[in-house]
């Protein structure tokens, strides 16, 4: 298994460190380029469109893209000064790593509402996004620590996937989005190692029943994930129509919104618990029977909703 140090991943945060001004500053998108990568979006599964209908789909869901990494944020900041408190005086690198990991995500969330802002301005109309941070927040802050750290390691290793294997070599993308998402990315590299650290620390002298507790909330949080995708899924086809000034026959409404919700759960779900580094981590921690627990409730979920529409 890989190993890592908070005083590693501290000084590494301080050598990569930005402001939002160096990101968005005197920066706007470019409404005839995509600003999302093919992989993460479902622009080119939809076929009946034509090119810029395409491009307007992978505005919209790159306003939803940006909007979800600051929703989900709202709960890791506030975990990982609790986290901190642990360490206080007794381990200063710990402490000032997960602080900072903390001060880190609070000027994410602030980048992603100026992203929002710029996205909103340049399809010329505030997109419909989800709401209800907050409350969702204390609901997965409510669960048991190692499932809330699990689901984090999941997100914090998806971002890393999706810069590495999709941002970062798209000539074809808006050069702001690649800028935003690199500067993004540059500091998600260490919090995914110190997410992996308190995972381990989490899971450490639990109980077995404790130990399947936090099987079963994260279980009930991927699924919670799940209804949150569909209810933006429904606003990304919505927000669509809006920006193309011209309603979708019902049919291909249906497809949008399928291939829009497959792209989700493949950007959101999939593609974090299926990288190796979470599935290594999530194998130390658990148990066999509850790693097939976890791939069972995983299976029904990402069925891909186009291809049940299909058959």
């Amino acid at each position: 298994m890989a190993t890592y140090s908070y005083a590693d991943c501290l000084q590494k945060s301080y050598r990569v460190n930005w402001k939002i001004g160096d990101v968005v500053d005197g920066r706007r998108f470019d409404r005839a380029r995509r600003w999302l990568p093919a992989r993460l979006s479902a622009a080119d599964a939809v076929t009946s469109l034509s090119p810029d209908d395409q491009t307007r789909l992978n505005h919209v869901e790159m306003g939803a893209y940006a909007h979800l990494f600051g929703y989900v944020e709202e709960f890791i900041a506030p975990r990982m000064v609790a986290l901190a408190r642990d360490f206080e005086l007794d381990n200063r690198e710990a402490f000032d790593a997960l602080t900072n990991f903390a001060a880190e995500e609070v000027k994410h969330m602030n980048l992603f509402r100026e992203v929002r802002a710029r996205i909103d301005e340049a399809v010329g109309f505030p997109l419909a996004r989800l709401t209800g941070e907050r409350d969702v927040a204390r609901a997965v802050l409510s669960k048991q620590t190692g499932a809330m750290l699990l689901l984090t390691a999941a997100i914090e290793w998806f971002t890393q996937l999706h810069y590495l294997s999709s941002f970062k070599d798209d000539e074809a993308l808006d050069p702001f989005t690649r800028h935003i998402f690199k500067c993004h990315w540059l500091e998600e590299s260490q919090h995914a190692r110190m997410d992996h650290l308190e995972t381990l620390r989490a899971f450490t002298n639990i109980t077995d029943k404790n130990r399947q507790a936090a099987v079963e909330d994260l279980i009930e949080l991927v699924g919670a994930v799940d209804g949150l995708l569909q209810q933006q899924a429904r606003f990304d086809v919505d927000n669509f129509e809006r920006y193309r000034d011209h309603a979708l026959s019902p049919s291909l409404r249906q497809e949008v919104y399928a291939r829009v919700l497959d792209a989700k759960r493949y950007t959101f779900i999939e593609s974090g618990v299926t990288h190796p580094n979470f599935q290594e981590l999530f194998a130390a921690v658990t148990t066999d029977a509850q790693q097939a627990q976890v791939q069972e409730a995983l299976g029904g979920l990402l069925k891909p909703v186009a291809s049940s529409m299909a058959s």
